[in-house]
């Protein structure tokens, strides 16, 4: 494999990195909302299969990001070994120096790693809030009463 063609699959790496973060949060997001307005106030059983489904999606969305974390760290050996044969052009050295050990936040990782120890403490963090919000927190929905009979107030004779 060349560096243009390692280049290549990185960048998209980087978008379909961002597709599972969105996708991630949008899946949450919708979680939260029906738990706003319909599984907050369900039976258990209902609870926990709603949490029960999410937790599925959220694993299936996991196992891509495993692999595609795995893609990365070969496409990554393959950059290092072009380098080693002095291959490597510029760009193919600045992808390389961001899977590089760094003091970056005072704790020797790499961009890369910084990136992904944060996709995975959120998601960590967010999927017990989930199981919070699921399980313990008492919901009371936002919906406001609409009328759609005119008040007899506000009717002047």
């Amino acid at each position: 494999m060349s560096e243009g063609e390692v280049v290549e699959q990185l960048v998209e790496f980087t978008n379909i990195l961002l597709l599972g973060i969105s996708v991630f949060f949008t899946v949450v997001s919708a979680y939260i909302a029906a738990l706003n307005y319909f599984i907050g106030q369900a039976a258990l059983i209902a609870r926990f299969l709603a949490f029960l489904f999410v937790t599925v999606v959220l694993l299936m969305l996991g196992a891509v990001m495993i692999g595609g974390q795995l893609s990365h760290e070969g496409l990554i050996a393959r950059l290092d070994e072009l380098n080693q044969e002095g291959l490597l052009s510029a760009s193919g050295r600045a992808l390389l120096a961001n899977s590089a050990d760094s003091p970056m936040f005072g704790m020797g990782l790499s961009l890369d790693d910084a990136v992904r120890v944060g996709v995975w403490t959120v998601s960590g963090v967010l999927y017990v809030a989930l199981f919070y919000l699921t399980f313990f927190h008492r919901w009371r929905p936002d919906i406001v009463p609409v009328s759609l009979q005119p008040n007899p107030a506000d009717q002047t004779d």
